[in-house]
């Protein structure tokens, strides 16, 4: 039966959270169980995979997504159509991981990657299919229930098989299988959760529509989730270290716990920009952008400097003392993360004004950028030097993005709001620098930081009543417009 879409908000919230954790565990557990050479190893495979998937899972799932939900009549020939599509693509794509998994190694400068790239092709085929399902049939029919449990229990899965054969000692090989059996039970619930549908259908949905849809997605993606993965693969192929690619790795990690935290934001605004433009209410345009963007600065200027001044004790605290050599990298990529996220208002907005292809050229010419930098930079500074490519991709990406905008609308956010939540924000970093707790004394110093930051936003008139309304009407409507749009 479909349901509406805030019938399934609070699901969406919990598997969110599933997600994210079960992620968070895994690499933690790892990083401490394998130690740093072989953590650096699955930093590496963990690059792999993530490019595969923002290749497979994004385009062609949401374009299927959207022409269900617009004719459900036309469910079999769209289901037939997208498995062949998807199925094509993927089998294309796993043969040529497998083919080429030598020549990949090679390229790191480690022989001893091959097989484990060669099983990354293989797992390429069910992570293809599943994403189909969730994402694309589930999603498009409105069963947002059913995709949520799904995407809440197969990450539980995931961490629960890993854990498991890491223990019986199959190491960095107990972590891929752990993904790849995680894949295919989710794969499995989704054919059963999708058996009542009839799609013996013999007429086949135009091919050429679906691909027009899903290319920009699909580019878009992958460049920005190159932006997010490639320094690693750099890092191993110029330096050959997996120390150094393991140090990196738990940097990355924790340094994305800000930017995944507030993608809210951007999911939000995108309709919310569309709809004012289709009513060719423009005022409300200018109050959009003006209220994300000072929002987004509220929220991650006091966390990206918290995080910057404590990397050392973070990395300690999560990790171990053993990757507390990786504190200065830590403290570049979360103001990466920052300016990346900046960078995503910015997109969102250009994308609802509509104009999506110009996210899409933007994400291209970054990622370009990050890798020449990559090339230029670690070999004289190494991983310091790819983290000061990423500060500086992502400063461009914000800067470029924010030009767009304002050449187009003529407005940004309010000047002094800026300078109050910066001159803040830098106090609270200053004190955070100052106080080097560690433990979950650091905690607590979190805690009473983040109310100092409250009472002086308070004090300097930053902040009002109405400012927490907005927050959590974002974070309930966050997840309704996730359904919609993913």
């Amino acid at each position: 039966m479909k349901q509406s879409v805030s019938s399934g908000t609070v699901y969406f919230m919990g598997s969110e959270v599933a997600f994210m954790l079960s992620n968070y565990l895994i690499h933690l557990g790892l990083a401490r169980y394998l130690g740093l050479e072989a953590y650096g190893v699955f930093g590496i495979l963990m690059s792999l995979y993530l490019i595969n998937r923002a290749f497979l899972n994004t385009g062609l799932p949401r374009a299927v997504s959207k022409f269900l939900s617009e004719s459900p009549e036309k469910i079999g020939s769209i289901f037939k159509s997208a498995f062949k599509m998807q199925l094509m693509i993927a089998a294309t794509f796993a043969l040529l991981y497998i083919l080429f998994a030598p020549f990949i190694a090679n390229l790191l400068h480690d022989r001893s990657l091959t097989y484990y790239i060669m099983f990354l092709g293989v797992m390429v085929i069910p992570l293809a299919l599943m994403s189909l399902h969730t994402n694309g049939y589930l999603n498009g029919l409105r069963m947002f229930r059913e995709q949520a449990y799904v995407s809440t229990v197969y990450p539980v899965i995931r961490l629960v098989f890993t854990i498991i054969l890491v223990l019986m000692g199959w190491a960095i090989w107990g972590a891929l299988l752990g993904y790849f059996l995680s894949v295919l039970v989710g794969l499995f619930w989704c054919r059963y959760l999708l058996r009542k549908f009839d799609t013996s259908e013999n007429q086949i949905f135009p091919y050429k529509k679906i691909i027009a849809l899903a290319a920009p997605m699909v580019i878009a993606s992958l460049a920005f989730t190159l932006l997010r993965n490639v320094n690693v693969l750099f890092l191993k192929s110029i330096l050959a270290d997996n120390t150094v690619v393991g140090l990196y790795t738990a940097a990355a990690t924790l340094s994305t716990i800000n930017y995944i935290a507030f993608t809210g934001l951007p999911l939000t605004l995108t309709p919310s920009v569309s709809q004012a433009i289709a009513l060719q209410d423009h005022e409300k345009v200018k109050k959009y952008i003006s209220q994300s963007l000072r929002y987004l600065l509220l929220l991650i200027l006091p966390v990206t400097a918290v995080m910057a001044a404590t990397s050392t004790e973070l990395l300690t605290f999560f990790y171990s003392s053993a990757y507390a050599p990786a504190a200065s990298v830590l403290s570049l990529l979360v103001v990466s993360a920052a300016f990346l996220l900046i960078f995503t208002v910015f997109g969102s907005i250009v994308t609802g004004s509509g104009n999506p292809k110009m996210e899409m050229y933007w994400s291209v010419g970054i990622a370009l950028a990050l890798s020449l930098l990559n090339i230029v930079l670690i070999p004289r500074y190494g991983m310091m030097g790819s983290a000061w490519a990423s500060v500086m991709t992502s400063f461009l990406a914000a800067i470029i993005a924010g030009g767009y905008v304002y050449w187009k609308f003529k407005t940004l956010t309010n000047l002094f709001s800026v300078l109050r939540i910066s001159v803040i924000s830098f106090l609270i970093f200053f004190l955070a620098w100052h106080w080097h707790y560690s433990g979950i004394a650091l905690i607590i110093t979190y805690l009473l930081l983040g109310i100092l930051y409250i009472l002086l936003l308070f004090l300097f008139g930053e902040l009002k009543k109405e400012d927490f309304h907005f927050v959590k009407k974002l974070m309930l409507q966050r997840h309704e417009v996730k359904n919609n749009t993913s």
